[in-house]
């Protein structure tokens, strides 16, 4: 049995069966340890929780673009949970970030967001998620900007190319990839993988989002992780013990779980 760590799902999102049935699905994959990546305030508590009642789940903490608008908001709330340092089990602050391609928030106001969360897990000695969506030359230049925390961080879900995944790399941050890399017409996203040092690379299900094929259109869930580790050795060459043990090295360092 191979031994994964799903590095971006988001639990308490998986309202399509019980949290029970989709733990014990993802171990009998492999899966034996999940960070279950919050949004906004609405699962901040909740993934909090979930990871204190299971030993193999972490949580982060952190403000998506498309909810950027209400970080004024609610910036007190999420700076309260590190008033006595960092909260148990807490491995990051994200997923946070950048989305031009739906402008759910006023571009302006998500890059003082992103930028903002990057001075926060400067201040709190976390890694960062970051979330890019048609978004890279201004994520990269509020990187080089702000700097990234001590710890770095990762591109979760990356849709880029070869070209900006290197950029991303060069940056100090690590590549995470999810069941998109299994679809069709993903050749630029495989190409990106087959070039990123192997060091450098999480896997991730984003789920209930992104099921790989042949599940796609369908709720995802950690269990199917092991599919998208499977096209990785197959892009890279490598048998699927070397992915799964490099690709768990790299998730375990990251976030010093």
């Amino acid at each position: 049995m191979m031994d994964y760590i799903d590095s971006h799902a988001h639990l308490t999102m998986c309202d399509f069966d019980t949290t029970q049935a989709i733990l014990e699905r993802a171990r009998k994959a492999g899966i034996n340890r999940m960070l279950t990546v919050s949004t906004d305030e609405t699962n901040w508590e909740s993934n909090r929780q979930m990871a204190l009642s299971d030993r193999n789940i972490f949580y982060t903490l952190g403000l998506h673009p498309h909810t950027a608008s209400r970080f004024a908001e609610v910036a007190p709330q999420l700076n309260g949970f590190f008033d006595n340092g960092i909260p148990t089990k807490c491995v990051a602050i994200g997923e946070m970030g950048l989305d031009f391609h739906y402008d759910k928030s006023p571009r302006e106001i998500q890059i003082d967001v992103f930028e903002a969360q990057l001075a926060l897990a400067a201040r709190v000695g976390l890694p960062v998620i970051i979330h890019c969506r048609d978004a890279f030359e201004q994520t990269f230049a509020s990187i080089r900007k702000q700097g990234l925390p001590r710890y770095g961080g990762v591109m979760h879900c990356f849709t880029g190319d070869a070209t900006q995944a290197k950029e991303a790399v060069d940056l100090g941050l690590h590549i995470s990839f999810s069941g998109i890399l299994t679809f069709k017409k993903a050749d630029q996203i495989r190409e990106a993988a087959r070039t990123v040092p192997l060091e450098r690379i999480l896997l991730e299900t984003d789920c209930p989002y992104l099921s790989p094929e042949p599940y796609r259109g369908k709720p995802n869930e950690p269990g199917r992780l092991a599919i998208t580790a499977q096209r990785l050795g197959a892009i890279r060459q490598l048998t699927i013990e070397d992915v799964a043990y490099a690709t768990c090295q790299n998730t375990v360092e990251l976030f010093r779980l």
